[in-house]
Formats: C-alpha cells, sequence, structure tokens
C-alpha cells in the first residue's frame, strides 16, 4: 500500500469513526440537557462495564482475526471466524449465569439498578458480529465498505436514541435501548454479509479452537489491564465523590477522546499497511512512515487541546462547565495512548501477546495504586493525573521492547 492509498483510508476511517462518534457528541447537548449528570454517569458506568466484559466474552477474536487474515486461507479463515463465534457464545452463557447469581451483590457496590446487571452480558454480545464484520472489512482494505456499514448502525443509534429522550422521554434507558436496538439491527446485516463472503463454516475444529484461545486468552489480561487504564477512573469516582462527579468527568473524556478517535481511525489504515510491510521486510518504509505518525499525533493533540473551550461552548450545558478542569490530562494520556498504538501493532504481528498481556497488567496495577491514592489527596482531577501517568509509563515499555525485538528482527532479515 501507497502512501497515497494510506492517507485515503486514513481519511475514509476517519471520517466512519468521526460519525460513530458524532453520535456521543451530538448526543452532548441532549443528555446533558434532558438527563441529570447523574444519569450520565450512570451510562458512563454501563458503557465502562461492557468494556471490561468485552475481552472475556469475545476471547479477542477481533484481534486475531485482523492478523489471521494474512496467514490463513479464506477456508481456514472461515473455521477460524466461526469457532470464535462459537466459543464467545459459550462465555455469555457462563458470564450470564454468574451475573445472574450475583447480581444483587454488583448492584449494590456500584449503585447500578438490578435488570441492567443482567442486561450487561446481552449488550456485549450484541457488539460481536459488527466489530468482527468491520475488522474483515479492515483487512480487505475495503474502507468504503468498512465506511457505509459503519454509517447505518451509526445512523439507527443516533435517531433511535434522539427519539426515546427526547419524545418517549425515557432518560438513560432511552440512549441505552436507541443504542443496542442499532446494534442488534447491524448483528442481522453483519451475519448475512459475513456468510456471503464466504466466511461461515460452523464445523468444530479443535486445532482451530486451540489456535484462537492460544492468541486469545493471554490477551485477556491485556484488554482488561488496558481498559483498567482508561475506564477504572468512574468506578474510583463514583464510590468516593458519587455518579454525578462521574458524568462531568465522561463529559471531559468525551471532549479529549477527539485525539483517541482520531489516532484509532490512523491505526485501522495504518495496521494492515504495517503487517503487509513486515511481511515483505520493508523496514526503511515502516520508519518513514512510523514517524509521519507520531508527528502527526502530535499536531492533531495541539490542534484539540487549543479549540477544547469552543467546542464546550458550542455543545456542553453550562452546567457541566466544571468538567473543563479535567480536558488538559486526559488529552496528555490520549496523546500517549495513540503513540502505543503504533508500536502495539508489532507486537500482535509477531504474536508475543504474552509480553503485551505482562505489560498491560503491571500498568493496570499501577493505575489502580494510582487511583486510590490521588483520588483521595487531589479528588476528582488525581485519577486524571493517574491516567496520564500510566499511559506515559505503558507506552514507554512498549516502545523499548517492540525496538529492542524490532532492530533483532530488521538485523537478522
Amino acid at each position: 500500500m501507497s502512501g497515497k492509498k494510506l492517507s485515503k483510508n486514513i481519511i475514509i476511517y476517519g471520517l466512519s469513526n468521526g460519525l460513530k462518534s458524532l453520535v456521543p457528541f451530538i448526543m452532548l447537548p441532549i443528555l446533558t440537557t434532558y438527563i441529570s449528570a447523574e444519569g450520565v454517569g450512570l451510562l458512563s458506568l454501563v458503557e465502562t462495564s461492557i468494556l471490561f466484559l468485552t475481552p472475556i466474552i469475545f476471547l479477542n477474536l477481533e484481534a486475531g482475526v485482523g492478523v489471521e487474515y494474512f496467514k490463513l486461507d479464506q477456508r481456514n479463515l472461515a473455521k477460524y471466524i466461526s469457532n470464535g463465534i462459537l466459543l464467545s457464545l459459550g462465555v455469555f452463557l457462563i458470564i450470564q449465569l454468574l451475573f445472574f447469581l450475583g447480581q444483587d451483590s454488583i448492584s449494590h457496590t456500584f449503585e447500578l439498578p438490578p435488570h441492567l446487571i443482567l442486561l450487561l452480558p446481552v449488550f456485549v454480545i450484541l457488539r460481536l458480529i459488527p466489530t468482527v464484520l468491520l475488522v474483515i472489512f479492515q483487512a480487505r482494505q475495503k474502507s468504503i465498505n468498512y465506511l457505509f456499514y459503519s454509517l447505518f448502525q451509526t445512523a439507527f443509534d443516533f435517531s433511535l436514541s434522539a427519539l426515546f429522550i427526547m419524545y418517549w422521554k425515557l432518560g438513560y434507558q432511552g440512549r441505552l435501548q436507541g443504542t443496542y436496538i442499532a446494534f442488534f439491527i447491524a448483528s442481522i446485516i453483519g451475519i448475512v454479509f459475513i456468510y456471503r463472503l464466504g466466511y461461515i463454516d460452523f464445523s468444530i475444529s479443535k486445532k482451530t479452537i486451540r489456535r484462537i484461545l492460544h492468541f486469545g486468552i493471554p490477551l485477556i489480561p491485556h484488554a482488561i489491564g488496558g481498559t483498567i487504564i482508561a475506564m477504572s477512573d468512574r468506578y474510583f469516582i463514583s464510590i468516593f465523590n458519587g455518579n454525578s462527579e462521574v458524568g462531568l468527568y465522561t463529559v471531559s473524556y468525551q471532549i479529549g477522546a477527539i485525539m483517541l478517535l482520531f489516532s484509532l481511525s490512523v491505526n485501522q489504515a495504518w495496521s494492515p499497511m504495517l503487517y503487509d510491510l513486515l511481511n515483505r521486510k520493508n523496514y526503511t518504509a515502516i520508519r518513514k512512515f512510523t514517524g509521519l505518525l507520531l508527528l502527526l499525533f502530535l499536531i492533531v493533540g495541539l490542534i484539540v487541546y487549543t479549540t477544547s473551550d469552543f467546542i464546550f461552548q458550542i455543545l456542553i450545558d453550562p452546567s457541566f462547565f466544571k468538567a473543563k478542569t479535567f480536558v488538559p490530562l486526559l488529552l496528555l494520556g490520549f496523546i500517549f495512548q495513540s503513540i502505543y498504538f503504533l508500536f502495539a501493532n508489532f507486537i500482535f504481528y509477531y504474536k508475543k501477546t504474552q509480553v503485551l498481556a505482562l505489560i498491560t497488567f503491571s500498568g493496570a496495577i499501577l493505575n489502580l495504586v494510582l487511583n486510590y491514592f490521588f483520588i483521595q489527596s487531589y479528588g476528582v482531577i488525581g485519577v486524571a493525573y493517574s491516567t496520564a501517568i500510566t499511559w506515559f509509563l505503558f507506552m514507554l515499555a512498549t516502545i523499548i521492547i517492540v525496538k529492542l525485538k524490532f532492530y533483532k528482527v530488521d538485523h537478522d532479515s
């Protein structure tokens, strides 16, 4: 893939992710007007819980598909995808049973309604098929298909959510209903797409299952660790300061996450290109593009910082303006996370997921410790300090490990 092709895909993925993320941004004035800060905080806790459950239920199938697409023929890739879906459904049923048995204690700890506890695994499994299909489109470099499928799901999400919140006055439940009805419809369409692309083969293969588990299980601590670093701050705020403060913090997170939106779009375009370049051992091109993307991240981070006040003025209800305080530190953390994405791709390619799991788990432990002490010493902004520090150290550790591996491979070649 040429630099021109990379630029084109970055624009298309950026547009796709921008449209998806446009829903939360457009929803911000709706949420802050029609829903209390506590309700916004409750939505944030639900989404955070979903992020914790996703790697467990998915078994990181989407990451495996992204790598194995370049290593398996279509028949074996179909087995990989189909057996992965069956494994995910099995884990979903187990998690659902555990949540049924423990719903009261979970509800009491985080002040989530009991019925939402039982719906959390359902919310996760509804994301599986759309996520896998988008990875297939990405690996096949079908960025236009990626764009239109994302746009379809996004349009349903926004339309239904706005209708349920503004017209039927369903509050935070209206937001959840709109989002996951849209995921349900996208799942049905996604199954049809995957079947027509020839990636359905539900014959059970022990070899394939072992391959899925060998790749996916070591990534569960990594994914959960990453979620802890990114999202555990909400649980600490909820416990120590209440769900209203979670709502304020979530608004600032959404503004800072413009940086994350951009870097995810870049990574979606870059990772297939990187895997192809690594297959061809074109290390000169890898260094050139990596350097350019690092510079691009720094420029975009500066732009987001300088425009954040204006974004608050046009999108956010004045009652949430206190959230401005948290934006600079969260933005700094997102810049560090963006740089981490670039280097983590190497670890995925070489299947050194155990190493990634180790550094992520260590970062998660550090983040929990810093959150606990900082929120008591500095208040809510303490968790923002914790996030920025943790992502910096996480990024640094990943760069060091990848540099050692990269230069070794380069030298051996």
